[in-house]
């Protein structure tokens, strides 16, 4: 039997929800932020990073009670954060991205704490994105596509037969070498070979786009966001694009999903929307502001969904979404292999599989992020706790959800 993604199957189960409200957090600065990441640090599993307007470099290791300054070596604008979004083992590396007259790469190496200039583009960055801690690739104004190999230590410049300022970019974290870049005039290219060339894809739009992203679905699912409320959505790696009602006519400027389940979208004006997995219908969200939101992000760990936005004046707006994922749903069919039972389920160091102690196991956390690969009688050995589901190498079952707590 053809082997099939588990993770699949996330798509297919009906999750409990509770959504609580947005809350506003302490920022302790009025500088404007432009973008926010979140990820397992090597201190606290719970570390966010915002970044913004003169260098400003904020950092919370608490789910954002607190926040403190970054060393931060420049005073530019920086306009993007990322690191490693496939789940790999973490090497605390990152990169932040920017620039007011000519472009700004920094480096990180613990998460934030502390920042290095790298050589840049001369000019402004606007956007990066992470496939694992080693491949990534940086956007901005003129044409400028970057990419590195070495974790954001060196980049260099990609060429693109598409001239115009890019606004936004995603890089696949299951093959590296595939990405796709959004930018004004509602163009969007992708690249299947890590930038040495690049292809157009039929927007449908002249809109300026400011930001994109994707959910691995066997095909790729995506979604771009730009002004006066656009929003297009494919469900086909980008070969089609269609619009959606916003329901907004805002400028929207960042996106990004909250597992395979549902996303949000930011903007002006304090505008959130929230909407489904596959980004076809769109509900709004009180923000309880009015300031310009630029960047989302998100975190989850074994209680629910941690998430933040961040926009004018420092503002940082923080939502918790307590989960309540059923390992299977009987109301869906049976449309994917599962996998076999876990035990124990849910576990502190690690879990086996009963029956299958030397079959691998690919192992995603709850946002369809690699995590590893791992035999049958130590999965999830090593990792934080969290939410995880399971892709059986050569076996097959039905869909499970392991937990790993503390």
């Amino acid at each position: 039997m053809k082997r099939k993604l588990c993770i699949l199957a996330l798509l297919l189960l009906i999750p409990a929800f509770t959504f609580s409200a947005w809350v506003k957090q302490v920022s302790g600065t009025t500088k404007n932020l432009r973008s926010v990441w979140a990820f397992y640090g090597p201190v606290s599993p719970w570390t966010a990073v915002a970044v913004g307007d003169s260098g400003t470099i904020l950092i919370s290791t608490d789910l954002g009670q607190t926040w403190t300054p970054g060393t931060s070596p420049t005073t530019q604008t920086l306009f993007g954060v990322a690191q490693d979004l496939s789940g790999d083992i973490p090497k605390h590396w990152g990169s932040a991205v920017g620039g007011d007259t000519a472009g700004v790469i920094l480096r990180t190496t613990d998460d934030g704490v502390s920042w290095s200039t790298r050589a840049a583009p001369p000019t402004v960055m606007h956007a990066v994105s992470f496939a694992d801690s080693m491949n990534g690739m940086a956007v901005g104004e003129s044409n400028a596509i970057w990419g590195t190999t070495d974790g954001g230590f060196t980049w260099t410049q990609k060429s693109s037969p598409f001239p115009g300022n890019w606004n936004g970019i995603f890089v696949d974290y299951y093959n590296t070498h595939i990405a796709w870049v959004c930018g004004e005039d509602g163009k969007i290219i992708e690249t299947t070979n890590a930038g040495a060339t690049w292809s157009a894809q039929t927007s449908g739009t002249t809109a300026t786009l400011r930001a994109l992203s994707f959910l691995y679905a066997g095909p790729w699912c995506g979604v771009a966001v730009g002004d006066s409320g656009r929003i297009l959505r494919t469900t086909n790696n980008g070969l089609n694009w269609m619009p959606v009602s916003s329901g907004v006519t805002d400028d929207l400027f960042d996106t990004y999903y909250g597992w395979g389940v549902f996303r949000f979208t930011v903007g002006a004006n304090g505008r959130i929307l929230r909407g489904s997995w596959d980004g076809s219908t769109w509900v709004p969200e009180s923000s309880g502001t009015t300031r310009t939101l630029h960047g989302v992000n998100y975190l989850v760990d074994v209680s629910g969904f941690h998430i933040w936005a961040v926009g004018d004046s420092g503002t940082i707006l923080y939502k918790f979404i307590l989960s309540g994922v059923e390992n299977s749903s009987s109301a869906l069919p049976e449309l994917y292999p599962s996998c076999p039972t876990a035990s124990p389920n849910p576990f502190i160091s690690h879990t086996t599989i009963p029956g299958h102690p030397s079959d691998r196991f690919t192992l995603y956390d709850i946002s369809g992020r690699k995590v590893g690969i791992y035999k049958g009688d130590r999965i999830g050995d090593g990792l934080p706790h969290g939410v995880y589901f399971l892709r059986p190498d050569d076996i097959s079952g039905k869909p499970l959800r392991i937990v790993k707590v503390r």
